[in-house]
């Protein structure tokens, strides 16, 4: 009878430890899929201007063609924006994404006028 009682406290306090550990595992899983789109979302841009440059043009790139958005794409929550840094030979494209339940992402890439 004691052997039974001890086998159940352990057997519980396992369960309880094995419980934590997958509630946190569901929320740092939710995480990393906000991340990935947040990425997703970034290179989306980059590529979209990378193209506007051998479509348009070197001085098509600037700020003002490129607007802030909110829910690009239909994602809801999420926030898009390129900053764009003129240097003397090329532009600094900066894009970052960001969520209410992470930290914000951002990419960066040079394009010459070449």
């Amino acid at each position: 009878m004691v052997e039974l009682i001890v086998t159940l406290i352990f057997v519980g306090i396992a369960l309880t430890a094995l419980l934590g550990s997958f509630s946190t595992s569901v929320v740092k899983s939710t995480d990393s899929e906000a991340l990935t789109l947040a990425v997703e979302l970034a290179e989306a841009k980059l590529e979209q201007i990378q193209s506007d440059k051998s479509g348009r043009g070197y001085p098509y790139i600037s700020e003002e063609n490129y607007p802030e958005e909110t829910d690009p794409d239909g994602y809801a929550g999420y926030v898009r924006k390129v900053s764009i840094t003129p240097q003397t030979d090329y532009k600094e494209i900066t894009v970052t994404v960001t969520h209410p339940n992470m930290e914000e992402v951002s990419l960066s890439t040079i394009l010459a006028n070449y």
